[in-house]
């Protein structure tokens, strides 16, 4: 108390009894209590009751409206209310087992189904607010706080309960309201009051009768009971306006057709049933007949040509060996994208039928990829397979035009696409179609650390309007420039490309000269055009000195082999797995790492690229030692680029690693 004197330590302790007198007597008189009076619940009823009353019974007692007894189902409403008065007022989804504990043996499907939709549409946990019930608690006298007004809105909703029940039982004993004010309802013995001046029926209705007159509710006729919706619209017949709308939400870039493919698979394999016909059973029965397909299978286009033109027969289709069939992966990228049309139509044909949820899950039919080091679905190329590719004479010198690989008495090394795409895939660890699409602005070689920018850009462009690209946008990266790239020449490639006037880095991959129309782009322009007219015959060449490694079921490595070795090599001992994702173009793994290293932005993009500049020289180790630098860029006429033939004595498009 702040004093050693015994007097004035008592004289204090008497105040401090007294001012905590006082504050207890001030906090009594403060204090709310948390519960009703039975005379405040009834009054609350009351005034829901009467409240409720007026609207169930307006289409009887306005002018002009017919008196039809299934005007509104008050069966369904009632137990509506009741079922919002389970649950707190900001409520975002009613729990399922709430709704089904109103919901017993006498309950008709349609009349379930019309519940459903009642909550999601009509009558909602903001139906009584906890402002509303606050007002009403005010306008009592009542104390208001979070108990009271919790307790308030139970039997405000309770009223409204009341009201439809006390109105479905009128209607059921044929009792005229709309002769009967609706306000002899409100009275406790109301349904003697009634039943004085009833009017008989005009037809016998049982009290078992369901309140929901069934020809009012559309019913399946041999189907299912699964969506709201009935419909006889097609899969196919929606299906132009469900491909836009998926490009349109998920701002996708065009992708030549590939969701479009296997949407028309989806509808050709299920039969292009009605769209309210279809059924989760349907997923299985898909994956099913998609694993009857093989590789290779030339589909054609759903209705216009090919396989596809005519009905799937179950029959044409058997068993395949699993050498044929479609990999796991595959069928997996099938159902994703069929998971993102989903999520768009369970809005419109596939909204389930009680207002929520989802009917047709795709991603439940996806198999879990488990990753066998002992047996890989891609085997990387080797150190012996690199040193044998870049031992052809393309880099060596050879022949010209459709001649790159085979000896020539006049060899030459000319510089294009098959020269530096195959090395880009080595050294860089890039994809075939991140290496071919690049151009000039993309490649920085008077920095610190020379590099290139993986990124979108207008020649990888799919519309000719947007950039396009990039796969996800963890690819968009820098990649530093192994010092072989330089030796080789890269830089001065660039220089020579630059001064042709070309902005891609490897014109000829998209394009080709036409003397009345110039510059003439390809149909399958970029990694496909390279493949088609330099990869292929590369890599059969090299096959026939160095076998190429193949999984399990027979897969040979590819060009994407390059990419498996560049990051198999880079994985060192020491070297993390942030660097290695930000390298490839790998997402983080984890919260941390997707949404906190920013390492390039922290530190500075040039010491972060030093960074990685000084671990690709330690772990990626050179394999064209061999070959020898040009003293001078060679390059052939722009339509002749990059077609480089098959090796002497093999036929790469008959035979292909044959």
């Amino acid at each position: 108390m702040g004093t050693t004197r015994p007097d004035e330590a008592r004289r204090l302790a008497r105040l401090l009894a007294a001012r905590w007198d006082e504050l207890l007597m001030f906090e009594f008189h403060n204090f709310d209590r948390c519960h009703l009076t039975v005379v405040e619940q009834h009054a609350l009823f009351k005034k829901g009751l009467e409240d409720e009353l007026a609207r169930a019974t307006a289409h009887l007692t306005a002018p002009l409206l017919a008196s039809r007894a299934d005007r509104h189902n008050h069966k369904v409403m009632a137990a509506a209310y009741r079922i919002v008065a389970r649950v707190p007022h900001d409520t975002a989804a009613i729990p399922h087992e709430i709704v089904e504990s109103e919901i017993d043996d006498r309950w008709t499907p349609p009349e379930i189904m019309l519940l459903w939709k009642v909550l999601q549409f009509l009558v909602t946990p903001m139906s009584v607010s906890r402002t509303s019930a606050k007002e009403d608690l005010q306008a009592l006298g009542a104390p208001v706080n979070d108990g009271t007004c919790r307790e308030g809105r139970s039997h405000l909703l309770r009223g409204y309960a009341e009201a439809h029940l006390r109105v479905g039982e009128a209607h059921a004993r044929g009792i005229d309201i709309a002769r009967l004010s609706p306000i002899a309802l409100l009275d406790e013995n109301w349904s003697d009051v009634a039943q004085t001046i009833a009017a008989p029926p005009t037809h016998h209705v049982d009290d078992e009768m369901p309140l929901v007159s069934q020809p009012e509710i559309a019913t399946v006729s041999g189907g299912n009971l699964f969506f709201a919706k009935i419909t006889n619209v097609r899969f196919s017949e929606q299906l132009e306006e469900l491909h836009e709308t998926m490009f349109e939400d998920h701002n996708w870039q065009p992708d030549n057709g590939k969701t479009r493919h296997m949407l028309e698979v989806f509808a050709w394999l299920t039969g292009d049933k009605a769209m309210s016909d279809y059924e989760p059973a349907d997923i299985k029965e898909y994956v099913r007949r998609l694993r009857r397909i093989p590789k290779g299978f030339n589909w054609g286009r759903l209705q216009v040509k090919g396989a596809m033109a005519e009905p799937f027969d179950p029959a044409s289709y058997p068993i395949l060996n699993p050498s044929k069939r479609r990999s796991d992966r595959t069928i997996n990228s099938h159902l994703t994208k069929l998971q993102s049309a989903s999520n768009i139509l369970k809005l419109t044909y596939w909204m389930h039928r009680h207002g929520f949820g989802m009917v047709m899950n795709f991603q439940e039919a996806r198999k879990r990829i488990e990753a066998d080091d002992s047996d890989p679905k891609r085997m990387p190329l080797t150190e012996k397979n690199l040193v044998a590719i870049y031992g052809l004479p393309l880099w060596q010198g050879g022949g010209g035009c459709n001649a790159r690989v085979k000896p020539a008495q006049t060899p030459m090394v000319y510089q294009d696409a098959a020269y530096w795409v195959p090395l880009l895939g080595t050294y860089a660890g890039m994809s075939r179609e991140e290496a071919c699409g690049l151009e000039l602005a993309d490649v920085e070689i008077d920095a610190v650390t020379p590099y290139v920018l993986v990124r979108a850009n207008m020649t990888k462009s799919k519309d000719g309007k947007t950039p396009g690209g990039l796969k996800r946008s963890s690819r968009r990266r820098a990649l530093p420039l192994h010092t072989e790239l330089l030796r080789l020449g890269f830089a001065d490639y660039v220089a020579a490309i630059k001064e042709e006037g070309w902005d891609r880095l490897f014109p000829e991959l998209y394009g080709k000269i036409n003397k009345e129309r110039g510059y003439v782009r390809w149909m399958k322009p970029g990694g496909p055009r390279f493949y088609g007219t330099a990869w292929r015959y590369i890599i059969d060449a090299a096959h026939a000195i160095a076998p190429l490694p193949q999984t399990s079921d027979g897969k040979h490595a590819d060009f994407h082999s390059q990419r498996t070795f560049h990051y198999s090599a880079m994985a060192g001992e020491g070297v993390s797995e942030a660097l290695l994702a930000r390298h490839v173009g790998h997402s983080g793994r984890t919260t941390g790492a997707k949404n906190y290293n920013r390492r390039a932005l922290a530190l500075g993009e040039e010491k972060e690229l030093a960074e990685r500049m000084a671990v690709l020289q330690q772990q990626v180790l050179s394999v064209t030692s061999h070959v020898p630098k040009p003293t001078s860029v060679s390059l052939l006429p722009i339509n002749k680029r990059s077609r480089v033939g098959s090796a002497l004595g093999r036929n790469a498009a008959k035979h292909f690693l044959a």
